[in-house]
C-alpha cells in the first residue's frame, strides 16, 4: 500500500465517504454486504463501517441474531420464496445482550415496512420482559418508520419510541385505535420531535383530547401530517410554532379556531410553504384560517372535504388566497370533493352524489379568484360538479398563463359527456406555453375543426398585463394551417372521453400539440371506472380508438417535422439565389414575356 493511500484510510471523512457510497442507504443487499465485507476484512475501515452498516437498519432480526447461538432459531415459513422468522428459544442471560446493546448503540433510521414477517408477538414480548435496564431498544435512533401489519406486534413499536426521535411516521395501522397510546405519550417520549407523519386506515381517523394535548406540548415540530381531527388548543398551538413548513391537518366540524386567533398576539403560520386542509364539511371558517396566515412562502395548497361544498363557499376560500401575503409565491393548488381516500369505496359501489344541486356546481365564476395568484403553475380540482366547456377553459388559460399541469375531472369515470371540444384546447396551447401535463375530458366525437379554421376563440377580457410581462413577449398563435413549434405537453389525459375518428383527432393533435418527442396520450380502461355494463363497454371501445389516435399522433408528427425541414432549406437556398443574383429555382414556374 503506497503512502498517499495510507493517508487516504487515516482520514474518518474518506471513510465514512467510501462506506456510505457502497451502502447507498442500505436498501440493497448486496450493498449491505459490501460494507459489512469492508468491516470484516479492513481494520481500518472497521469502526467506521460498523456505524455506517449499522446506521438504517430494516428489521431487528440482525439484532437478535447477534446474541448467542442458542438463543434464538430461524424458522421456514415458506421454502417456494424463502421467507423465515425468528423465534427465541430462552430468555436471553444479561450478558446475551452485549453485542446487541453496542450494536443498537449505532442505529439511528429503522424502517419497518412491508407484508414481509420481521419478529412474532413472543419474540417481541419475551425481549421486552427481559431486556437489559429500562432504556429503549435503539436509544440513539432519529428516525423510525413503522409500517407493522400484525396487529399483534403494532403495538411493540411503542419501545422504539426515544428522546432522540426527530422523524416519526406511523402509516396503516391494523385498527386506528392502535395509534392513541403512540400519540398520546409523544411529548413525553420523543420532546424532541420535529416531523411526525401519521395516516389512519379510515377516512376520518379517531378524536381523541389526551392526543390533541400531547401535539400542543410539542414545541419543536417542522412538519405535521395527521388524518385524525384535532381539537382548537393543538390547532392553536400549531398556528404558533415559529419553524412549522408543512402543516397537513384534519378541523373538525364547528371549530372556533379562527375565532381564536383572532386573540393570539403571536404571527399566524409565520414560516408555513405547504398547507393541506381536510374537513367533513366545508365552512366559511376556513377563508377566515387562510385571512389569518402571516407566511409570505406559502407555495402548495390543498383542500379535501367528505361533503360537495357549495360554490360561493370555494370562492370565498379561493379570494382569501388570492389576497394572502403569499399570493405571488403560490403554485399548486388541489381541491377534491369528496376525501381522496373514499374515492375507491364510491367507485366500488358506483355512489354518485345527487347532481341538481345548482347551488353547488363549480363554473369558472367560482375558480377567478386565482387569476390574482401570478405564478400558480398547478391546477388540480377533482368533483362531480364540475361544470367544464370550452368558455370555462378559454376563461381559466387567460387567466393562469403559466400553467404547468391542469387536472379538471370527475372522483371517478361514470359515463358523464363532456361539453369541452378538441377546438376548445386551443386557447390553452396558446396562452400557457409550459404545459406539460393535462388531465381533461372531451367529446372527440363532435366535428373536429381543420387546420385552416382552427383559431383559438378571443379570451374574455381581462386586465392588460404590463408591458414588461412575459405574456406580451409570447408569439401568438401561428397562422391558419401552421404547426405549433416548440409544444411542451407530453401527457394527454383524456379519461373515458368518447371518439369517432381517431385519424382525425390525431391530426389535430400533431399539429398543435403533438411535437413533443415523449407526447403520449392516456385513455381509461374498461374497469377505470364504475360498473354499469354500458359504461365498461363505452370505455373499452373508446381506449382502444384513443389508442390508433395515440399511434398515428407520432406518425404525423414526423411527418410534419420532415416538411418543415424541407420547407425551411429551401426557403434558405431561394434566399441565397436571391441575394446572389442568381435565377428562379427550376421548382419555381415563371412566366415568360412575350
Amino acid at each position: 500500500m503506497s503512502w498517499t493511500a495510507r493517508q487516504c484510510l487515516q482520514c474518518p471523512d474518506v471513510l465514512k465517504n467510501i462506506c456510505e457510497q457502497a451502502y447507498e442507504g442500505g436498501y440493497d443487499p448486496d450493498c449491505r454486504a459490501t460494507v459489512g465485507a469492508l468491516n470484516a476484512t479492513c481494520r481500518a475501515f472497521h469502526r467506521v463501517a460498523s456505524k455506517v452498516l449499522w446506521s438504517r437498519i430494516f428489521s431487528l432480526r440482525p439484532l437478535v441474531q447477534c446474541m448467542p447461538a442458542d438463543v434464538w432459531v430461524e424458522e421456514v415459513l415458506d421454502v417456494t420464496d424463502g421467507r423465515s422468522a425468528i423465534a427465541v428459544t430462552r430468555p436471553p442471560d444479561p450478558s446475551d445482550w452485549e453485542r446487541f446493546i453496542a450494536n443498537a448503540a449505532f442505529v439511528t433510521s429503522f424502517k419497518r415496512h412491508g407484508l414481509d414477517p420481521d419478529l412474532d408477538d413472543d419474540t417481541w414480548c419475551t425481549l421486552c420482559l427481559y431486556r437489559h435496564g429500562p432504556a429503549p431498544f435503539l436509544p440513539n435512533l432519529r428516525e423510525l418508520v413503522w409500517e407493522e401489519p400484525d396487529a399483534d406486534v403494532f403495538e411493540y413499536g411503542y419501545q422504539l419510541l426515544g428522546p432522540k426521535l426527530t422523524t416519526l411516521h406511523i402509516g396503516q395501522p391494523p385498527s386506528d385505535s392502535l395509534l392513541l397510546p403512540f400519540l398520546r405519550s409523544l411529548h413525553v417520549r420523543c420532546p424532541r420531535l420535529r416531523h411526525l407523519s401519521v395516516q389512519c386506515r379510515s377516512a376520518i381517523g379517531p378524536s381523541d383530547p389526551v392526543v390533541s394535548r400531547a401535539i400542543s406540548q410539542l414545541q419543536h415540530l417542522e412538519t405535521i401530517d395527521l388524518t385524525l381531527p384535532l381539537y382548537d388548543d393543538a390547532l392553536v398551538h400549531l398556528a404558533t410554532l415559529p419553524n412549522l413548513s408543512v402543516a397537513k391537518i384534519f378541523l373538525p366540524r364547528n371549530t372556533e379556531l379562527p375565532a381564536r386567533l383572532q386573540s393570539v398576539s403571536k404571527p399566524i403560520f409565520p414560516t408555513l410553504s405547504v398547507l393541506h386542509v381536510s374537513v367533513i364539511r366545508l365552512e366559511s371558517a376556513l377563508a377566515a384560517l387562510v385571512d389569518h396566515i402571516s407566511s409570505a412562502q406559502l407555495c402548495e395548497v390543498r383542500l379535501c372535504a367528505a361533503h360537495d361544498p357549495l360554490s360561493t363557499t370555494i370562492r370565498e376560500f379561493l379570494t382569501s388566497l388570492g389576497r394572502s401575503p403569499s399570493r405571488d409565491c403560490l403554485s399548486s393548488v388541489h381541491l377534491s370533493f369528496p376525501l381522496p381516500s373514499s374515492i375507491p369505496l364510491m367507485r366500488s359501489l358506483s355512489a354518485v352524489p345527487p347532481l341538481d344541486h345548482p347551488e353547488c356546481t363549480l363554473d369558472i365564476t367560482a375558480f377567478q379568484p386565482l387569476f390574482a395568484c401570478p405564478d400558480l403553475t398547478e391546477l388540480d380540482v377533482t368533483s362531480f360538479f364540475l361544470r367544464l366547456d370550452d368558455t370555462f377553459v378559454r376563461t381559466l388559460a387567460a387567466g393562469c398563463p403559466r400553467l404547468q399541469s391542469l387536472r379538471l375531472a370527475s372522483p371517478y369515470y361514470a359515463g358523464r359527456l363532456s361539453e369541452v371540444t378538441l377546438g376548445g384546447l386551443l386557447p390553452l396551447f396558446h396562452h400557457c406555453p409550459d404545459l406539460d401535463t393535462l388531465s381533461l375530458p372531451l367529446n372527440a366525437s363532435l366535428p373536429i375543426p381543420s387546420a385552416s379554421t382552427s383559431t383559438p376563440s378571443p379570451a374574455p377580457p381581462t386586465s392588460p398585463p404590463p408591458a414588461s410581462s412575459p405574456s406580451r413577449l409570447r408569439p401568438s398563435l401561428p397562422s391558419p394551417g401552421a404547426d405549433v413549434f416548440g409544444s411542451q405537453l407530453t401527457t394527454l389525459d383524456v379519461g373515458d372521453s368518447p371518439i369517432h375518428a381517431p385519424d382525425e383527432v390525431a391530426a389535430f393533435l400533431s399539429a398543435h400539440c403533438g411535437t413533443h418527442p415523449a407526447f403520449a396520450v392516456v385513455a381509461a380502461d374498461a374497469g377505470d371506472g364504475d360498473a354499469a355494463p354500458e359504461h365498461v363497454r363505452a370505455r373499452e371501445l373508446h381506449s382502444g380508438l384513443w389508442a390508433q389516435a395515440a399511434r398515428l399522433v407520432g406518425l404525423f408528427a414526423r411527418v410534419r417535422a420532415e416538411e418543415r425541414e424541407r420547407w425551411s432549406s429551401g426557403s434558405r437556398s431561394g434566399s441565397q439565389r436571391s441575394c446572389s443574383g442568381a435565377g428562379p429555382s427550376p421548382s419555381v414556374q415563371t412566366e415568360m414575356p412575350d
